[in-house]
Parts: structure tokens; C-alpha cells; sequence
């Protein structure tokens, strides 16, 4: 059972960590884990059908990285320690955990565009799009990063 979910969804679901935690090591780490928690799942995934084992080996995917996250902030509390980096109001946890409500689509584009400097014409030859459809999936993104910052 493990080995079928693992050969399925082992490759979508560490493009997924590596879009939440934005690197590779980390991102490897975080799919580790998720299958190990799966292990340790494996009564309750038999029961489930198709989707929604992969329903939940997202979600477990999520919450170990929200878990991670707030570790790492608590941690930085307890230690005399240069002020965490920001990105505008937010830290880089809390912008790594807003930008993971995404859809990992958008997360990328949204990324690549605002944060690594790409243009709209170099996004849409990357992704074969139009510059066009590359700043509505950017506008997209906008409208649900704020309706998530303002709920």
C-alpha cells in the first residue's frame, strides 16, 4: 500500500513541498516525513478511496510544514538573535505560510515574478503562456493572497 502511494503521488507531492518550503533539502525533508506519517497511517488510508488518500497526504504535507514553521518561530524566541529577515510586514516563515495557501501554480509565478525578479514576457515563454495570461494568473494570485491576509 505504502509503495503504491509512494510511486503515485511521490513526484506531485514534492513539487508541492518544494513550492511550501522553497528548497530542495527542506522540501525532501517535509516528503519524508509525510510518508512516514503515512506508514504509521495505514489503517485509516486503506479505508479511504483514491482522492482522498491524496487529499490527505496533502494535508499532512501542510500541516507538517505549518508544524515546522511555528517550531522554528518558537525556537527564535528563546534565543538572543538578530532580528528575523522580513518581506515587507512579514517574516519569511509567515510569507512562506501565506504563500502556501496558494495553488502551487500561482505560488510559483507569484514567486518568481515579486520576489526572484522575473518579467511578465520572460514568465510567459518559461510556462508558454501570453504576458497577458501571466498577469491574470498573477492578478489571481493577488486576489486570493489578500482575501487570506484580510480573513
Amino acid at each position: 500500500m505504502i509503495t503504491k502511494l509512494y510511486t503515485v503521488y511521490r513526484q506531485e507531492l514534492l513539487k508541492y513541498c518544494f513550492t511550501i518550503c522553497g528548497n530542495a533539502s527542506d522540501a525532501e525533508d517535509l516528503l519524508q516525513e509525510t510518508f512516514a506519517r503515512a506508514l504509521s497511517h495505514l489503517d485509516l488510508l486503506e479505508e479511504l478511496g483514491e482522492k482522498e488518500q491524496r487529499a490527505w497526504l496533502y494535508k499532512v504535507a501542510r500541516n507538517l510544514f505549518y508544524d515546522a514553521c511555528r517550531k522554528k518561530k518558537a525556537a527564535g524566541k528563546h534565543r538572543q538573535q538578530p532580528k528575523e529577515e522580513t518581506i515587507g510586514e512579514f517574516s519569511e516563515v509567515e510569507t512562506a505560510m501565506i504563500l502556501s495557501q496558494l495553488p502551487p501554480d500561482l505560488s510559483r509565478l507569484f514567486i518568481k515574478r515579486y520576489f526572484e525578479g522575473y518579467t511578465s514576457a520572460e514568465l510567459a515563454e518559461e510556462y508558454g503562456l501570453s504576458p497577458s495570461g501571466v498577469r491574470a494568473g498573477l492578478s489571481r494570485a493577488r486576489q486570493l493572497l489578500k482575501e487570506n491576509i484580510t480573513d
